[in-house]
């Protein structure tokens, strides 16, 4: 280990690191050091206040800014977070402010929309004043300073990545190229749950969703798993994984009060972020160095997305116009696994939650699958398309539980209005997708898992239907979106196809664990773990 990296990791171990942790998005401990800290320019600010109250007064009676909570000195409306996690937070407070609504968080001003009229006013309507993204501390860094598609502001670097991401990572034809991959990832988790089935063990869900997608995206970007060979395992690259996508969701101090910057580095917050980056670089450097000597020497190809983004630096693609710099392969990696990991395990996660809750919905799941795959040992990414009832439940599952419940937050590139209400250039949006999924108002009895409602409600994932946005909507629409759902599809299908499960026997449907933890995707706080039974082909 190298000197620097010794003086991370020291860091980083750090007594003040405990001040932050996961579990909500923000903590009274984490507002508790920010006062402290900032408590000298508490004074200022009120002896300040005398002398611009009437200049304050002016500007927001001249701004119209949507209603919300009156914001307390310093901290704003970050108090009003407390107690339960983020996007439940921010449904209660709609419903006091209404579905667009303004809150001051520190230095930082906020707009969050709740309803499918706001959302599709701000995707759809000014959906090219609402398209840049916000620079936030870990994203930006992990981004390699906002290389990537998923965290570069909008502009015409950004559609240049965008266009090369739909034409040539994420094509219908790319998509297909993996179909092996996945056939092939499936098959070893339905042989793992069935050894573990066997021995009478319970199966982790959570844990086995986990390490299938993670397999996956590992074998789609690099041609090699992560687990040993013919297991499902959590390996420690996921665990980096994790790490990082926390650190994406915990609360910093630069992110709400820029001026203050500095005191990320005091909590040891910014030690942390530094480390994770550095040891996922690491992993891209060796992956790099080892695909640009093996083409040196025997100038095999694997049609991977490395193989497509290292071609990008030697040879210019029509629709960039320019060569990839190697930090831009890397950002473009970065993308693949904070993005194309978690959010699929999550929806296979509270899918077969919802369906344990729910036998009959699963009964009929099982039978529509088992009718189509007949006795042939497996699904088919060919059967998919005749299995019009589990299309319903990942919908169902998507609509309940979307795997980021705030979308992407998204920030004003200029002043303008939405419903009469003035929303300034800079201004960072927030759209709970959560909340909008689970309206009354577009969803009959919104917290019921009924597939069924899809049936005759032409919906789909595209971003066209607003009361169903998991994955966003408009220009910055999630672009891996037909990749994760071939994953999801398939997954969801052969656990269904190969075994019938039940809960423990000391627990009742009504007893299965929902509480949520927030992060960059949902998990369940508590992790599903069933009893499996092998099917009996006949």
């Amino acid at each position: 280990m190298s000197l620097q990296d010794k003086i991370f990791d020291d860091l980083t171990s750090s007594s003040l690191n405990n001040l932050f942790n996961s579990k909500p998005f923000i903590s009274c401990s984490c507002l508790f050091v920010v006062f402290f800290l900032l408590l000298p320019y508490l004074l200022i600010a009120i002896y300040r206040s005398r002398t611009t109250s009437s200049y304050n007064y002016f500007k927001y009676k001249c701004r119209e800014l949507p209603p919300g909570p009156p914001p307390l000195p310093i901290i704003g409306s970050l108090h009003e977070l407390f107690g339960q996690v983020i996007h439940i937070s921010l449904r209660r407070l709609s419903k006091e402010h209404g579905p667009l609504m303004h809150l001051q968080l520190g230095q930082t001003s906020a707009v969050v929309a709740s309803s499918l009229e706001v959302a599709s006013e701000i995707l759809r309507t000014q959906d090219t004043v609402f398209c840049s993204r916000p620079s936030l501390s870990a994203v930006t860094h992990f981004s390699y300073g906002g290389l990537d598609i998923g965290a570069s502001p909008y502009g015409e670097s950004w559609k240049k990545l965008r266009r090369f991401g739909n034409n040539k990572m994420f094509n219908p034809g790319k998509v297909r190229s993996f179909s092996f991959i996945r056939e092939e990832e499936v098959e070893v988790m339905v042989e793992s749950i069935k050894k573990s089935s066997l021995q009478g063990k319970l199966i982790n869900l959570s844990e086995i969703a986990l390490c299938l997608f993670n397999n996956i995206t590992y074998r789609e970007v690099f041609s090699k798993r992560v687990s040993a060979d013919g297991e499902c395992l959590l390996s420690p690259h996921h665990g980096l994984i994790m790490r990082m996508m926390t650190l994406m969701t915990e609360f910093n101090v630069g992110d709400f009060f820029p001026s203050f910057w500095w005191v990320d580095f005091l909590t040891g917050w910014w030690f942390k972020v530094e480390k994770r980056f550095r040891e996922m670089d690491r992993i891209f450097e060796k992956e790099i160095d080892l695909r640009l000597r093996q083409k040196i020497s025997s100038n095999v190809s694997y049609g991977d997305f490395l193989d497509d983004l290292l071609k990008r630096q030697d040879e210019m693609d029509p629709s960039l116009g320019y060569l990839f710099s190697r930090k831009e392969v890397k950002a473009l990696l970065m993308d693949m696994f904070l993005g194309g990991t978690d959010t699929s395990s999550v929806t296979l996660e509270w899918g077969m939650t919802e369906l344990i809750k729910n036998p009959a919905a699963m009964k009929k799941a099982q039978e529509e699958i088992r009718r189509v795959a007949g006795n042939k040992g497996k699904v088919e990414e060919s059967d998919i398309e005749q299995l019009p009832y589990l299309k319903m439940v990942v919908k169902e599952t998507l609509r309940l539980h979307p795997p980021t419940t705030l979308l992407a937050p998204r920030e004003s590139m200029k002043d303008t209005k939405i419903h009469g209400y003035d929303i300034p250039a800079k201004t960072l949006v927030i759209i709970n997708a959560w909340a909008i999924g689970r309206d009354s108002r577009y969803w009959d009895e919104p917290d019921v898992f009924r597939p069924e409602r899809f049936e005759d409600k032409n919906v789909t994932f595209k971003g066209n239907h607003f009361e169903f946005i998991p994955f966003g909507s408009g220009r910055r629409i999630c672009p891996g979106m037909a990749l994760g759902l071939a994953s999801i599809e398939l997954a969801f299908a052969n656990i269904l196809y190969s075994f019938d499960w039940e809960l423990p026997s000391w627990m009742a449907e009504n007893e299965v664990d929902m509480e949520e933890l927030f992060g960059l995707s949902t998990h369940k706080k508590k992790p599903l773990r069933l009893v499996a039974t092998p099917m009996c082909l006949h």
